[in-house]
């Protein structure tokens, strides 16, 4: 077994398995610039085209692996790209060369939209399953994302070696209910670096669940943001 730049490892013939299709890029629906406007953010026309194309791509990739739920492209610019971008205000303050990491990216949400929308963050996505993470790293080089790595190990694994305590930012959607995840997240946090946990409705009963592993893991709850997707439960690592 080889290695590529990405940190995925590859065995010989597996560019083969997963061939990237050319399929025309998707166009946003009606009204969705403003949605994002919305949000209080700048996106530029560009990222949204950019963000089109990696749709596409998941979407027809996903007729061939099990990358996502949602088959409906307009439903995909709502649960995809606006869900991913809601944690854009929250990124505001970080500078220039900040590191990001997407625990658990699936088929790349939220990391790859947000680093579409912030070419000049450093993003790491972590997915365990070797699939999902082949085509991380085959649509993150169709899309030419050099501000993107892709680690194809398990969180647990990689949060006991060199990226420990190395990032500015951790986010996870839709990975395991509050308790089980702040465990395998708050390990990756520089002292005073966020959390950024995109959950549904039951964003305070999970973080009522979660009262003493936040403790334990010297975490602080700043607040949970209602945004037109669902929560956010932004957690920060003490000092």
């Amino acid at each position: 077994m080889r290695g590529n730049e990405y940190g995925v490892p590859m065995r010989s013939g597996d560019s083969a398995l997963f061939p990237m299709p050319e399929v025309a890029a998707l166009e946003p629906p009606a009204g969705f610039a403003e949605r994002v406007a919305a949000l209080g953010v700048a996106v530029p026309d560009s990222a949204i085209a950019q963000v089109g194309d990696y749709l596409a791509r998941l979407l027809a990739m996903n007729e061939r692996m099990n990358l996502t739920a949602i088959e409906d492209p307009v439903a995909a610019w709502e649960r995809h790209v606006l869900d991913a971008w809601t944690l854009l205000p929250l990124l505001a303050g970080l500078p220039v060369g900040a590191r990001l990491l997407d625990v658990g990216s699936g088929g790349g949400v939220p990391g790859i939209p947000l680093a579409i929308a912030r070419p000049d963050l450093a993003v790491t996505l972590v997915e365990a399953t070797q699939k999902k993470a082949a085509f991380l790293e085959a649509v993150v080089a169709s899309l030419g994302l050099s501000n993107v790595r892709v680690h194809a190990r398990r969180a647990e694994e990689l949060s006991r070696g060199e990226l420990r305590r190395t990032f500015d930012v951790v986010t996870a959607r839709a990975v395991a209910r509050l308790a089980k995840l702040i465990p395998l997240t708050a390990p990756f946090l520089r002292p005073g670096a966020l959390l950024l946990l995109v959950k549904g409705q039951r964003a305070d009963e999970e973080l009522l669940e979660a009262t003493s592993v936040l403790r334990a893991r010297g975490l602080v709850h700043e607040r949970t943001v209602a945004t037109p997707t669902g929560r956010i439960v932004v957690l920060r690592a003490r000092d």
